[in-house]
């Protein structure tokens, strides 16, 4: 599967792939076995010629390279190696082998399952593991040999499915969760958990598979994070869902670029007031909390322009640095696969009552540390007393401050 597809680019199509993208083009065959777009034999035809592939390619450790050509299936250079996109790609396998398990009378597929349970057994996280700070790597660098120095440190993170995973695969000791951060941040009297960017894919995305626990520390961070996305856009009239996405700028090949967009309380990093992208993942990952109000959005997303011939577009940028003076926005017309696909499970997990989740948490080693994922809000909590950032202006004097300058407690 391609990394993406942009419309008003002379090569529409980039020749690479990564590791989640693989991944998720593996949940997104059975995804469209459950939701009745293809049978199964076609299913385990697609599955079959993916996992064969995935064996030829060359790994590290177990693990599959950040980027490879999908021409050559070389590796790109530089060869990276990434936690994130590792625990997402394990992840995954552990729910297609599930998903094998459950079907295994249909035919003989018990090769394909031994293969499966081959490679997550293979894919070994201690490597990306830094024991003085209990905590994983970014990733590994093969150019210089070395860990990269910057670590995931955060609860609320995109790397969360890595811990649990590298946990449960007892690759890394359980102590790493404990050494996760849990500051908390305030709004309207809810508190919820800070992340790094404040991205909608830092807090909903590991919901695909991981067990939500209602009342949990977990829950409630996902919660709030949502309520925080729509607050932020309320007195704007623009639909909501801000996350990592491409957005309108371009490299001299015309291809758009790609950073995190997040919401300003939620996010450590600074100058996140500064952008206004929304990204229609964003609110397919908010389906499980909030049903009416994402369909609600997804109608205002198509009448901004989003849905295009293969779906919904990537985002729509509204920051007005990038405009034009005549332009209120500027729909960025590309597809990107990662993103498709999570936007493909969200909806089978809506429609099949989180079939994709229980396959993943039917595996024995998940199960057994699913207990962490329990771990509720503490009452005596220490919250982050920074000044919320306030919304530049982005579109002509209708922004206006969303939160006040200190938290509540």
């Amino acid at each position: 599967m391609i990394d993406n597809y942009q419309e008003d680019r002379d090569k529409k199509i980039v020749n690479r792939t990564s590791s989640t993208n693989i991944g998720l083009e593996l949940l997104s065959i059975v995804s469209s076995y459950d939701l009745g777009y293809i049978n199964y034999k076609n299913a385990i035809k697609l599955i079959s010629k993916v996992i064969n592939t995935v064996n030829s390619l060359s790994k590290w450790n177990g693990h599959l390279y950040n980027w490879y050509n999908t021409k050559t299936l070389e590796p790109l250079n530089p060869r990276y190696i990434s936690s994130v996109d590792s625990g997402n790609f394990i992840g995954y396998l552990y729910v297609l082998r599930e998903f094998l398990i459950e079907n295994k009378n249909k035919q003989d597929i018990k090769s394909l399952i031994n293969n499966i349970t081959e490679l997550i057994n293979n894919t070994d996280f201690s490597y990306l593991y830094n024991p003085k700070t209990k905590l994983l790597s970014v990733g590994f660098d093969l150019e210089n040999n070395k860990l990269t120095d910057s670590y995931y440190d955060f609860l609320a993170s995109e790397a969360r499915q890595a811990s649990l995973v590298a946990i449960a695969k007892k690759d890394i000791p359980v102590k790493h969760w404990n050494n996760l951060s849990r500051t908390l941040t305030s709004l309207n009297k809810f508190k919820g958990l800070v992340s790094w960017s404040g991205t909608a894919f830092e807090y909903l995305m590991p919901n695909l598979n991981l067990q939500m626990y209602k009342g949990s520390l977990l829950d409630e961070a996902s919660q709030f994070a949502i309520m925080s996305q729509i607050e932020y856009v309320k007195k704007l009239g623009l639909p909501w869902g801000i996350s990592e996405s491409a957005f309108n700028l371009k490299d001299l090949n015309n291809n758009y670029q790609y950073k995190a967009f997040g919401i300003p309380w939620l996010g450590f990093k600074r100058g996140l007031e500064n952008d206004f992208v929304i990204s229609p993942y964003s609110t397919f990952l908010s389906l499980e909390y909030a049903r009416k109000l994402a369909i609600n959005n997804l109608k205002k997303l198509e009448s901004e322009g989003l849905l295009g011939k293969f779906g919904f577009y990537e985002s729509v940028d509204y920051t007005k640095s990038r405009l034009k003076k005549e332009e209120e926005k500027i729909v960025v017309k590309t597809y990107m696969a990662h993103h498709q696909g999570l936007i493909m499970l969200s909806i089978n997990n809506y429609l099949n009552d989180n079939i994709i989740r229980k396959r993943f948490n039917k595996n024995p080693e998940i199960e057994a540390v699913n207990i962490l994922l329990e771990e509720r809000m503490p009452r005596n909590t220490i919250i982050t007393n920074e000044k919320k950032e306030k919304l530049s202006k982005f579109t002509d004097g209708k922004v206006r401050k969303l939160c006040r300058k200190k938290n509540r407690k």
